[in-house]
């Protein structure tokens, strides 16, 4: 799955749209992000290579916005080769309470490669507490070809700024189940079957720029995954990435 960074504002917590007395429309929100390694849900969306990612997020009106964003994926086996992943995401927010509440939808494009698009639902629930924020969210991808069947995934994540200092540190939950038809292509998001991730991390941001490290992991064994199908690689085990976010 191709899931960029702040590409959700409930998601990362980083684009937050404040309204005036009157809830302005907010303006569009920009990220440039370089990435030692592009990953989602544990697994390497660019062969264990390093991705360039953009993203756009398009306020329509207070309550409804449009994400979109691309990532190259350097010949990502996972994704039938494909070099670039496109996501295209309009969400809608009700705020209530201080809870934040998001449903929407998500297209997963692969450039050049036919038959690897696929579309999921989405929810998330957030809430802020001083400098700490909790997400809850769930992504359904009903049964598609692409994917050889349809595919749940389940998360939490909890971020929290450090008073008096720069640096945020975050981690998450995440598991990830679904129903194969016997297609080669479930190996795409579930290449061991039903499997956990989980990630921890901490990030330095001054002014525009933001560094960060993440430490990403998985359940899945060595001996679980087929060595010999196409749509998966061996990036799927515990790793620590490098990013460098730009905001203009």
């Amino acid at each position: 799955m191709i899931r960029f960074p702040c590409l959700a504002a409930a998601t990362c917590g980083g684009l937050v749209f404040i309204a005036s007395p009157a809830l302005a429309q907010p303006a569009p929100s920009f990220l440039l992000e370089v990435e030692t390694d592009h990953r989602e849900r544990g697994l390497s969306g660019s062969s264990g290579k390093p991705a360039l990612a953009a993203s756009v997020s398009i306020p329509v009106s207070y309550d409804l916005a449009l994400d979109v964003g691309a990532v190259s994926l350097r010949d990502s086996a996972r994704h039938g080769g494909a070099d670039i992943g496109i996501a295209v995401a309009p969400r809608y927010t009700l705020r209530h309470g201080g809870w934040d509440f998001t449903a929407g939808v998500r297209a997963q494009v692969f450039v050049g490669r036919a038959g690897t698009s696929y579309a999921e639902i989405t929810g998330e629930v957030a809430r802020t507490l001083g400098p700490a924020q909790l997400v809850v969210g769930a992504a359904f991808a009903p049964a598609q070809d692409a994917i050889g069947g349809s595919n749940l995934y389940l998360d939490a994540q909890l971020s929290a700024g450090i008073p008096g200092t720069p640096i945020t540190i975050y981690g998450g939950l995440g598991h990830t189940s679904g129903s194969s038809r016997g297609d080669a292509r479930a190996a795409r998001l579930r290449p061991g079957g039903d499997y956990l991730d989980h990630h921890v991390g901490a990030e330095y941001a001054e002014g525009k720029i933001a560094v960060g490290l993440r430490y990403s992991g998985t359940s899945i064994g060595a001996d679980e995954v087929d060595p010999l199908s196409p749509w998966t690689d061996r990036h799927h085990g515990g790793r620590i990435m490098g990013y460098l976010r730009f905001t203009p």
